[in-house]
């Protein structure tokens, strides 16, 4: 199923690496920033017919997959005190019915969002950085659900399946962040065992052993505080947990939550 999958990535999504955000903050996150645009720049040189983005943060339902549908996805930052920065890309509403049928069986369908709701910062924040590499193809965006990691990594194995069915050149970008919890100033509070999420993760993606990361027990997740696990498992299900082309591109947490970038 790999054929069509051309590249195969984690990217995090948090607002104040968007430079009309963070202002004098990004310097502080200059690793992240750099790395997005070397991996968004290394997308458009692949050229897909689609890159498909995997959020946490758009409207989630426990049990469908939330799909954003019409034509056309749009989106901006004006919660962030941005609004002059707005997103707009083509849809691929084939890609999304193909997907909607191959999931039938195992997961039931795809929930539709209605036509017009604005993306949110899970799927924004990756698509400015691709936005601003010049990316000008389709895009598809899915919210994660509540369910566990096997059907999770169903999706994702249905992701290729569609791809392949279609003849499609696809990038899949899993957004998602690491620990929340890694610095007694961290959003939602400091745990001292955090960190040994971020260790697993990027230690196993650079040894490109995914089973580690499978195994992950839910303890250490609510431990960690993440928001990236689901992702994950969606895209360890497009390529069967093997490495595609792994490779870390950069980690860093200084304001106490992981950001990684990295090809799976």
């Amino acid at each position: 199923m790999k054929n069509n999958v051309l590249m195969n990535a984690i990217a995090p999504h948090p607002p104040i690496i968007i430079p009309e955000v963070g202002g004098a903050e990004l310097r502080k996150v200059e690793k992240t920033v750099t790395a997005l645009k070397k991996l968004c720049n290394e997308i458009v040189g692949l050229n897909p017919d689609t890159v498909v983005i995997l959020t946490p943060h758009s409207s989630l339902n426990p049990y469908f997959f939330n799909v954003f549908s019409g034509e056309t996805i749009r989106g901006n930052f004006a919660k962030f005190r941005a609004p002059e920065v707005t997103l707009e890309f083509d849809n691929d509403p084939e890609f999304i019915d193909e997907l909607n049928i191959q999931i039938k069986k195992d997961l039931g369908r795809l929930n539709r969002l209605p036509a017009g709701v604005p993306l949110d910062h899970g799927s924004g924040v990756p698509l400015y950085y691709l936005d601003k590499a010049g990316y000008k193809n389709k895009v598809v965006v899915i919210n994660y659900t509540a369910l566990g990691k096997k059907e999770h990594n169903i999706f994702g194995k249905k992701i290729s399946e569609t791809a392949q069915n279609l003849g499609r050149k696809i990038v899949f970008i899993a957004s998602g962040d690491l620990s929340h919890k890694l610095i007694p100033e961290a959003p939602a509070g400091f745990d001292e065992k955090a960190h040994e999420f971020d260790d697993l993760i990027v230690k196993s993606i650079r040894n490109g052993n995914y089973g580690a990361i499978m195994d992950i027990t839910p303890g250490l997740r609510q431990t960690a505080g993440e928001c990236g696990y689901n992702s994950l498992m969606v895209a360890f299900g497009l390529i069967g947990c093997e490495p595609l082309n792994n490779e870390v591109i950069s980690y860093e947490a200084p304001f106490g939550v992981g950001y990684i970038v990295a090809k799976l």
